[in-house]
């Protein structure tokens, strides 16, 4: 299950990354958009949980640089993934944000929970406007959160 986890993720941010054409010449260009998302997670057990959130971003240019994480500039990365190694220390909370406009933005996340259940939150700022606010929601053995989103 992990694994088929791990591949979706992976296969997620592939698609993403080459599917973004270069728009024609006549084409007016866009000044693409910014992104802001918080996500929480509470209570995540490093053996009998599985946490997944992967968020991939692009500009027609193919910067690399897009993201920073916790107030830290991520270099050479456009894609940012967390797993539950990331949440079972001390920081459960984690802020990504452009750090500059992008064309496209997709967002997923997988929640699984094989034992005691645990919190997670997930909110999206798109051009800072909250279009997706997740709060508080428990990731059951009976519940879990899995979500694909495009901005």
């Amino acid at each position: 299950m992990k694994n088929i986890s791990k591949l979706l993720s992976l296969a997620l941010v592939l698609s993403l990354l080459f599917s973004c054409k270069k728009d024609s010449e006549t084409t007016p260009s866009k000044s693409g958009k910014t992104a802001k998302f918080t996500i929480t997670a509470n209570g995540v057990n490093s053996t009998d949980d599985y946490v997944s959130f992967v968020i991939v971003g692009g500009d027609t240019k193919g910067t690399k640089t897009i993201w920073k994480v916790n107030g830290v500039t991520r270099n050479n990365e456009a894609a940012i993934s967390l797993g539950k190694d990331d949440f079972t220390g001390s920081t459960k909370t984690y802020v990504i944000e452009t750090v500059l406009p992008v064309d496209v933005i997709s967002a997923s996340a997988q929640c699984i929970n094989f034992n005691a259940s645990y919190q997670i939150s997930y909110k999206a700022e798109i051009d800072g406007k909250v279009v997706t606010n997740d709060d508080g929601v428990t990731v059951d053995v009976n519940k879990d959160y899995t979500h694909q989103f495009d901005y």
